[in-house]
Order: C-alpha cells, then sequence, then structure tokens
C-alpha cells in the first residue's frame, strides 16, 4: 500500500514539514513544526487521527500542578523532569536523609502520598527470610514496595524464584510463582508468570463490558484506552473519539499481548526436560505504545545448580580467598 505524503498539511497545531528515515516500532517518523516553533517526531497514524495535536506546550501549566519547593514529609520537592511514569510527570525529590528519588504526580498529591525515600520504613522490615508461605519460602527482601508492603525475593517449591510483597505473603494472597494457579486451574490452560495464554489469544467481551471493546470504558465524557499483563495495569490515554481508544488498545495488544503469546509458542515448542532447566520469563519494557517492548529471559537453571555446586566445593577447599569472591559475586 502507497503511504500518503503529508508534508504540508496542518493538524490541530501542527505542519508535517516531512518523511524522516527514522523508526519507530516499525513505523516511519515525520516531522512537523508546532504553532509554538518546536519540532516532534511522530508516526503518520497518530497525525492522521490526531492523537497528537500539538508538541505538548497545550498541556504545559494547564493540566500539571507546580509542585516545585513544596516539602511533603520527609520530601522536598527540587525539580519537574521531562520523565514520565504513564500519564504523569515526574518529579525530582530530595529526603531529609539526603537521597534523591524520581516520584510520578499522582504518588505526591494523592491522599496518602508518598513521603520519604523509603527511609522510615528500611529499619522497620520484619524479617520472614526462610519462612514459608504455601509452596514459596522467602529468601530476602529488596528495595522494592508495594502499596507500601516490601518486596520479597522467595524461592518456589518447583524451582523458580519470583517477587511477592510482605501484605501478600502473610494474608495468603500469593502462594506460589504461579504454578499452583496452573494445578489447580481449568484443564488446557497455560500460565507464564501468572498469566494465562488462552486469556491473551481470546478477544471475547467480559460480561460487564460496556463500551463494546475490551480495555476501552467511558469516564467524564470521554473514552480511556488501558490495557493490563502479568496483573500489571498500563494506561494508554484519554480521547475524544471512541474509535481512537480503540486504536491505541489494539496497537497495545499487538505489542503486549501477540508477542507475550508469541515468545510463549516458541519456548513451548522445546522438550519438556529442556522447558524444566530454562524456566521462561518475560519482563515488560516500557510504558506506552511509543516504547514498549518484550524482553524474554530463559534462565538456565541447570547450569545455575552445577556452578553453585562448584562454588560450594571451592569454598570448601579454599576457604579463604574463594570464599571472599563468592560473597562478592552478583546474586544470579
Amino acid at each position: 500500500m502507497k503511504s500518503v505524503d503529508l508534508s504540508g498539511k496542518k493538524f490541530g497545531k501542527l505542519t508535517v514539514i516531512q518523511k524522516t528515515d527514522k523508526k519507530r516500532k516499525g513505523s516511519y517518523l515525520w516531522l512537523c513544526q508546532c504553532e509554538c516553533g518546536q519540532t516532534i517526531l511522530l508516526e503518520s497514524y497518530k497525525i492522521r487521527r490526531e492523537l497528537v495535536k500539538s508538541c505538548g506546550c497545550s498541556r504545559k501549566g494547564k493540566n500539571t500542578k507546580d509542585l516545585k519547593g513544596k516539602k511533603i514529609g520527609r520530601l522536598t520537592v527540587l525539580k519537574r523532569l521531562e520523565e514520565k511514569k504513564g500519564s504523569c510527570y515526574l518529579w525530582l525529590c530530595q529526603c531529609d536523609c539526603g537521597t534523591t528519588i524520581k516520584v510520578a504526580t499522582n504518588d505526591l498529591t494523592k491522599k496518602k502520598p508518598v513521603s520519604s525515600c523509603g527511609c522510615v520504613r528500611a529499619g522497620a522490615i520484619k524479617n520472614i527470610a526462610k519462612q514459608r508461605f504455601g509452596k514459596l519460602t522467602a529468601l530476602r527482601p529488596t528495595t522494592k514496595r508495594k502499596g507500601g508492603s516490601v518486596v520479597w525475593t522467595c524461592l518456589c517449591d518447583c524451582g523458580r524464584t519470583t517477587e511477592a510483597s510482605y501484605n501478600d505473603l502473610v494474608s495468603g494472597n500469593t502462594r506460589s510463582c504461579g504454578c499452583l494457579i496452573h494445578e489447580k486451574g481449568r484443564p488446557g490452560l497455560s500460565y507464564v508468570d501468572q498469566t494465562c495464554i488462552e486469556s491473551l489469544k481470546s478477544k471475547a467481551l467480559h460480561k460487564n463490558n460496556t463500551s463494546g471493546y475490551t480495555g476501552v470504558q467511558k469516564q467524564r465524557g470521554k473514552w480511556v484506552a488501558l490495557i493490563s499483563l502479568k496483573k500489571h495495569r498500563y494506561y494508554l490515554g484519554t480521547y475524544e473519539r471512541f474509535e481512537d481508544a480503540v486504536f491505541v488498545r489494539q496497537r497495545a495488544e499487538q505489542l503486549l499481548h501477540d508477542q507475550f503469546v508469541q515468545a510463549y509458542e516458541s519456548w513451548n515448542k522445546k522438550d519438556e526436560t529442556w522447558k524444566q532447566e530454562h524456566p521462561l520469563k518475560i519482563v515488560v519494557k516500557g510504558t506506552n505504545i511509543d516504547d514498549f517492548e518484550l524482553e524474554v529471559e530463559e534462565s538456565d537453571r541447570g547450569n545455575h545448580e552445577k556452578k553453585r555446586k562448584r562454588k560450594q566445593t571451592a569454598g570448601h577447599a579454599h576457604p579463604g580467598r574463594v570464599g571472599e569472591r563468592k560473597r562478592s559475586s552478583p546474586a544470579q
């Protein structure tokens, strides 16, 4: 299909200058100039559908609160960054302990805002190391938090490592790496990282859907597009037209759901012994359709066990130097 020449055409505040050789997710980018003088690179579908109508100048000062200089708990807001988390700008904040962190606008303005770098909670971590929760054994705490609860690295009885929050472990909400769901689930269902492959393939509408398309809902007279993967929900934007929200949702499905299924099916073709030694883990990079990317990790459990045994044997033979190396080596 021959591409349409958009050069010289105007969409919103943007005037298309020319098509470039640069690509984003397989789509050529067009150089556009905003009425304010700034230039921006955009895909043709965003221009034609007017999903983007300016370089961003229209939103500046309109939807973003100025938090610079404000004191929130132990945090002092230093400046707004150009980085975003979803649709919210990130702010550089300094904690009273001296640590600087990046916090999203909504996390600073909600009812119970982020009020420290985590140092307040650091001294109050409950030690659950070596304790069992269902099929999981807690190994060590991480620096991550889920709803204020410390996230722990855990080892499942099936041999996989996973992460779960303290609250989810002690409440019984999380009892395995996801293999327990597979064991107790309906026959024929396949799970990867607590994600059902068959659910990703299905395009059937849920009974409670009122918009006519999964992941699109109406809020305050506009259409909001969302997508979920690995128990995480991603905000894809708010649009005036229903068809634009559906278009963006479909694009996200291609980048996340379809590629997730492809990665699983490629891995699943291997023999059972290989799959047991190379558990599949899929990591989601990015927060929107401009930078979504899936990274496939196939850990070699067999080699990891051999290396660990070699290190332990070497440690007994040379308790001094080799033991020191073992402690300084990064965790697998």
